[in-house]
């Protein structure tokens, strides 16, 4: 279901699917006044009892909100800063309330709380008007932005400007301007409701201005304004018409208003390059510019602003690609960036373009931020030291050849507060110089990382300790990571005088230290193979939340006990390749499972389990270790287990996923591990070369809708003690795949399952007999299934190949059922109901999906006198079937039910489908659309089969053939009798050298795809019905040229994909309708259509055609709407096509 809320009528109707829309009315005096309470007082229970001077006035004020949540929302957490009779007075007597012009105005509420912010917070929110409506804002970038905007100033010399605009950005939020979300990414977000954008929008005009399509001709624009974004919609560029108007309105702005005043240039949308030579134009005189954001950019800076050399007061330059733009190399970053030496923020990140060289980025010494993609682009930047205010240095590495990247340089940086990466730890000189680093002095920095070159073939063990030693970090550092220190022994800051108790993260990889963190009890190994024990107990973190062990080979036990308050804030671990690993546990070792489970409440807080490749571990925790959400990956260890998986499903909370992988030939005692009274939110449950699971521990998973069982000996372990008792399951759908289960065990599972209904059985060799239960048989003890099982047994089956066991009893409310991998498995030639010609699977009477593959014997041993499919079916597929004959499928034809059917490698299908009479057919217009996939190509194309199916079959799938050469005459002309056939497909034909001939006489085919026909060279000499409107020719490596009246004058879409000896389209031109042309990966092709491509076209797509070098020397269409070369393998011809841009509405280069 999905519901749309809007605050305009016409919307509404739009999108509406039902009858009429339900307006939502304002909340009633009641509830506004109970929501008010809450944002003033909070969770204060009678509140006006403790405040009763404010109550009158809160009255008055509430009867002002109109019954709306935002201005209840706005004006109470106003108000919640001064509880004081006289601030809530001049809020309820504030002449803004005079300006409501309707009783559903709650404008001059909202204006009231901007009114009441402090002029640092307006100046904040003012910024905001130049975005796009619904844009999420991230914290980094309002920060920077507010940065670039010179808004952001500290009294406290002591405390950044980056942690100034945080605080702020917490006040709009505390305030109930922003509201904190979360991305379509994942990532914390902020939003502004589109009644306080507007809002901002208006108090901000005189200085901020937002142009759109919709206001560019029509908007104010006042002498004062400073602030400028345009808006480019994807609706701007939907067609040529649209796309010139707005080109009109923007040109004409350059007359109303003074470029040379602007200090802030936004540009917003995905299309908005197409508009490069209007803005050029507008933007020429724009010199006084401070901050600049493209926001889907495929174009050089230079293009649009083409003084950008001159922009010497630019303090924020952030330049973003659009979503479908492709790294372009003739795109690169200005390198004048380096001489604009006002430049505070440089945020590249979402830039595809090259970059250039930063080597001379040092002389931009007011540089706070300079976020890009590659590390290597902070790393190349020589003398960093002189950026004594950059926040962040992702990546430094020394250099012996270079006293410009000695560490010495880092002792310059101040005021680093996010990450700093230093990596070839290993060509420092001396102990001295990772002093001169300084780390311990840079009180701010969040995150470091000190890496040495694990490939490094000489290590100096005792140095590198001296070394790492002397990189003592700041006690208010968050994250560490240390990666290939050559040292055997952990640095005491972080053992035994640990200094840095308030990390959060601790990341250590590929160490060799004989001694760990104080990190609880471990075992450790010597170089004799010897354990010892590294235990700290005086020392601990405060907060830690991630842990990261990565090759760490003296690790042996890593034991939990009481001491493991260390891990009570732990809400991620994570250990990989720890090859000397046995053990992780409690020190209570028990295989008691509650033993175990309280044993992991010292990790009351842990969220997420990493653990892989780690050979001998043994002992893990169980699985999982909470009922609330958390998550665990364990792959490649001990005690028979190749991976279990356990994970949210689909990104829900609510919902989990298991996945339980052993190892062929072991045994599964990690199942032992698992904690089903924790697994009460299971929905899929997948179990792979595993024991078979307890009956009573499958019970406990009352929310399981599915369950996959493969590999096992059996589907199901009973217990004794539960055989008498009425056990169900909610499993909805069910797959066995080559289990060791006979049919009467899984008949006992599916005994359980009344809400079965979806069924996948795979390649279990113990089931002989396939039929369909009783309908009172299902939902029983398992001691009753068993009865009723061998009650509904034959004789024939009870002295045949399986035995009594081998029958399986599928339950008869089965919808889908999908059959493989059975040799020798048949059907039961009667009913378990006592009707003898009613058996096979008739029982299952809402059956609507049957597939079934490699079983030869499963319809071979029919009776072909009876009917085997049932009416209600609405898909069959029949692979590997055998002789099946198909003297059952005219029925299935007759009713009209069936939509989709699949015939392949069952060669007498068809030769068994004797002629149906046309009056069992419907007369009825209204019949069912029949789309039919087969191999057999001789069987199915026969006159009176495809004349009987002339008003249904609409889509024919012709494929997977490996003999066929030709179509015969006959064929051809019983395929020209489909007469409502509008798709047909030939796929995977290898011998098939040409198509069929007639196929011009089909006048209702509106798609032919011709995919993967190895040697078919070209189309019909025939030409092609003048009903078609798309061609599709892909993978076709014979074809070598589409000849002169190959194409009908009719198609709107023509692709031709991968068709390596393509050497020329027709010569007469392409299809004069055609609307759209997508050419990939055809490099035999040397030029489009010598005289033009047809007036008709509206888009056009070219990629990894090498060969094409130019467009036609007419120029392309004066239609074309979209123009796709950004994939083109050719830098001739996107140079040509950069030359159209602003000719064509949508350019992807």
């Amino acid at each position: 279901m999905v519901i749309v809320t809007t605050r305009i009528p016409g919307v509404a109707n739009m999108v509406r699917t039902v009858d009429h829309s339900i307006e939502m009315e304002h909340l009633g005096p009641q509830d506004i006044m109970s929501l008010f309470e809450a944002y003033v007082f909070g969770d204060q229970q009678q509140p006006w009892q403790e405040h009763y001077e404010l109550h009158d006035v809160g009255l008055k004020i509430v009867k002002n909100l109109k019954g709306s949540p935002l201005a209840a929302k706005t004006v109470g957490r106003l108000l919640r800063n001064q509880l004081t009779r006289d601030h809530w007075t001049r809020v309820s007597e504030s002449k803004e309330w005079e300006s409501q012009v309707s009783d559903n105005d709650i404008m001059p509420a909202l204006k009231l709380s901007y009114d009441y912010l402090p002029f640092h917070l307006q100046q904040c929110l003012s910024c905001c008007a130049l975005f796009p409506e619904d844009y999420e804002f991230h914290a980094e970038e309002l920060v920077h932005l507010w940065i670039g905007l010179g808004i952001l100033h500290s009294d406290d010399q002591k405390k950044r400007i980056e942690d100034v605009g945080l605080c702020y950005l917490t006040d709009l939020v505390n305030q109930g301007f922003f509201k904190k979300n979360v991305s379509s990414f994942g990532s914390p977000c902020y939003t502004i409701h589109d009644l306080l954008l507007e809002l901002v929008v208006k108090v901000s005009s005189y200085e901020c201005l937002s142009i759109s399509s919709s206001n560019v001709m029509s908007i104010q624009i006042p002498p004062s304004v400073r602030h400028l974004s345009i808006i480019v919609d994807d609706a701007d560029v939907k067609d040529k018409v649209t796309f010139e108007d707005y080109k009109r309105g923007l040109r004409a702005l350059e007359k109303r208003f003074e470029v040379q005043n602007l200090q802030t240039l936004m540009l917003f949308g995905e299309y908005h390059a197409n508009f490069s030579r209007v803005f050029r134009g507008l933007f020429f005189e724009a010199r006084a510019l401070r901050t600049v954001f493209f926001s889907g950019a495929s174009y050089n800076v230079e293009d649009v602003l083409p003084n950008f050399p001159k922009l010497v007061h630019l303090r924020y330059l952030r330049i973003k690609s659009s979503a479908g733009f492709y790294d372009d190399k003739s795109l690169c970053v200005p390198s004048v960036l380096c001489r604009l030496y006002h430049l505070e923020v440089i945020d590249l990140l979402g830039w595809k373009g090259r970059f250039g060289s930063t080597r001379y980025m040092s002389n931009l010494v007011k540089l706070r931020h300079f976020v890009v993609p590659r590390e290597e682009l902070h790393s190349d930047i020589f003398e960093v030291g002189k950026l004594n205010f950059i926040n962040e240095l992702r990546a430094f590495r020394v250099r012996k050849e270079s006293e410009v990247f000695e560490l010495s340089q880092l002792g310059k940086l101040g005021n680093i507060g996010g990450l700093l990466g230093i990596y070839n730890l290993e060509k420092v000189q001396s102990e001295e110089e990772a002093t001169e680093s300084k780390l311990i002095q840079k009180s701010h920095m969040q995150e470091l990382i000190l890496g040495w070159d694990v490939h490094r073939s000489n290590r100096n063990p005792t140095f590198e300790e001296n070394v790492l030693e002397n990189l003592v970090p700041h006690r208010n550092l968050q994250c560490l990571r240390i990666r290939g220190h050559g040292g055997t022994n952990c640095p005491r800051w972080l053992s035994s005088n640990l200094s840095v108790k308030n990390l959060e993260s601790l990341s250590l990889d590929d160490l060799s230290w004989g001694n760990l963190p104080p990190l609880g009890e471990m075992w450790m190994v010597n170089g004799l193979g010897l354990e010892y024990q590294n235990c700290n107990l005086g020392q601990r973190f405060q907060n830690l939340k991630r842990l990261e062990l990565v090759k760490i080979p003296r690790l042996r036990k890593w034991v939990w006990d009481n001491t493991s308050h260390l891990f009570s804030q732990l809400e991620e671990l994570t250990i990989k390749d720890c090859s000397e690993l046995t053990e992780l546990r409690s020190s209570h070792h028990s295989c008691d499972q509650p033993q175990q489970e309280k044993s992991m409440a010292w990790f009351c807080r842990l969220r997420s389990l990493r653990i892989k490749d780690c050979p001998k571990l043994l002992s893990f925790p169980p699985i999982p270790w909470t009922s609330g959400p958390c998550s665990a990956v364990i792959e490649q260890v001990g005690n028979g287990l190749e991976k279990l998986v356990y994970i949210e499903e689909n990104g829900s909370e609510s919902t989990y996923s298991l996945e339980v992988e052993g190892k062929d030939g072991q045994d599964c005692v990690f199942l032992n591990k698992l904690v089903f009274s924790n697994l009460t939110y299971l929905k899929k449950l997948v179990m792979r070369n595993c024991s078979p699971l307890p009956l009573d521990r499958l019970l406990m998973l009352t929310s399981l809708e599915f369950l996959q069982i493969s590999g096992s000996s059996n589907v199901l372990s009973l217990v004794e003690s539960l055989s008498h008792v009425r056990c169900q399951l909610p499993v909805k759908k069910i797959s066995v795949e080559r289990c060791g289960c006979n049919g009467k065990e899984l008949t006992q599972l599916l005994s359980l399952v009344p809400e079965l209904t979806q069924m996948k059985i795979v390649g279990c060799e113990e089931i002989k007999w396939l039929g369909v239960a009783e309908q009172s048989s299902t939902s029983s003890s398992a001691a009753a299934a068993e009865k009723l099982y061998h009650g509904q047994i034959g004789q024939q089956q009870r002295e045949s190949k399986g035995g009594v066991d081998g029958v399986l009893l599928l339950t008869p409310q089965l919808q889908k059922l999908t059959i493989e991998g059975f040799p020798e498995l048949s059907l039961l030639s009667y009913s378990l109901e006592g009707d003898r010609e009613g058996g096979g699977l008739q029982g299952l009477r809402s059956l609507q999906s049957l597939k079934i593959r490699n079983c030869p014997m499963l319809l071979h041993s029919y009776s072909i006198s009876s009917i085997p499919f049932l009416t209600s079916l609405q898909e069959l597929m029949l692979m590997d079937c055998g002789e099946f004959r198909g003297e059952g499928i005219g029925p299935l034809l007759a009713q009209c039910h069936l939509t989709k059917l699949s015939i392949f490698k069952t060669p007498n299908f068809f030769a068994g489908s004797e002629p149906l009479d046309k009056e069992l057919l419907p007369r009825s217009s209204a019949h069912q659309e029949l789309d039919l996939r087969t191999d057999d190509i001789a069987g199915f194309l026969a006159a009176h089969r495809c004349s009987l199916l002339s008003s249904s079959l609409t889509t024919l799938t012709i494929g997977s053939n490996e003999d066929a050469e030709r179509f015969t005459h006959e064929q051809a002309e019983a395929l020209v009798l489909l007469t409502s056939l509008h798709t047909l497909v030939f796929i995977y034909c290898e011998k098939l050298q040409c198509l069929p001939a007639g196929l011009n006489r089909l006048a209702s085919l509106e798609t032919l795809q011709i995919v993967e026909c190895q040697v078919i060279r070209s189309l019909p000499e025939d030409g092609l019905p003048s009903s078609l409107q798309k061609l599709d020719i892909s993978r076709c490596p014979a074809i070598k040229s589409l000849p002169k009246g190959s194409l009908p004058s009719s198609p709107q879409l023509l692709v031709i994909y991968k068709c390596p000896a393509l050497m020329s389209l027709p010569k007469n031109g392409l299809p004069s309708s055609l609307q759209n042309l997508v050419i990939w990966d055809c490099p035999a092709l040397k030029s489009l259509p010598e005289d033009g491509l047809p007036r008709s076209l509206q888009e056009l797509q070219i990629a990894g055609c090498a060969a094409i070098n130019s467009l036609p020397k007419g120029g392309l269409p004066r239609s074309l709407q979209v123009l796709d070369v950004g994939y083109c393998d050719n830098e001739e011809l996107k140079r040509q096509c950069r030359k159209l841009r602003g000719t064509i509405p949508k350019m992807l280069i």
